[in-house]
């Protein structure tokens, strides 16, 4: 199996891996710091052959990660969000995380559709992935990610309940 970087050894060594020599801005960052960097193709905590960052989907799978893959997920939130370019670089970058992992719902995007980011981040926790990291018995995994939603939560409203 290959290593697994997490923090700022996963931004560094990503950025070797995928020959990128620009600034890493906040939000690249982020997404690294959440998903790690496996220098390979890994199954992740679903089974789902992945690679990278993170990438699950076979159609970006081995495509730079910096200046082809991350920006279709930035795409994502911008389109998604009224009033994305105003927004804090905390809120975008919790946005863009909700997009990386596709688990932001009809109803979350709904919301940040409309501007309305207290009531998006608290339809956000409304997920079974969040449910399922926070239940006894949760593995590693799901309380990682149960975790990483409700730091987007968060990061959108931060009086929302855990």
């Amino acid at each position: 199996m290959n290593e697994q970087y997490y923090g700022d050894d996963a931004v560094i060594d990503a950025a070797k891996h995928y020959g990128y020599k620009g600034p890493i801005d906040p939000i690249a960052r982020r997404i690294i710091h959440e998903e790690g960097f496996v220098n390979g193709t890994y199954l992740d905590s679903k089974g789902i052959p992945t690679e990278g960052i993170g990438v699950a989907d076979p159609k970006l799978r081995g495509k730079p990660w910096f200046t082809e893959v991350l920006p279709i997920y930035q795409q994502q939130a911008q389109t998604a969000t009224k009033g994305f370019e105003k927004l804090t670089v905390e809120q975008q970058g919790a946005i863009t995380s909700m997009a990386y992992r596709s688990d932001w719902g009809p109803k979350t995007r709904g919301h940040l559709n409309k501007g309305n980011l207290k009531a998006a981040a608290k339809e956000y926790l409304d997920h079974d992935e969040y449910r399922k990291g926070k239940a006894k018995g949760a593995t590693n995994a799901q309380k990682a990610i149960s975790r990483r939603m409700l730091e987007n939560a968060r990061d959108l409203d931060p009086e929302v309940k855990a």
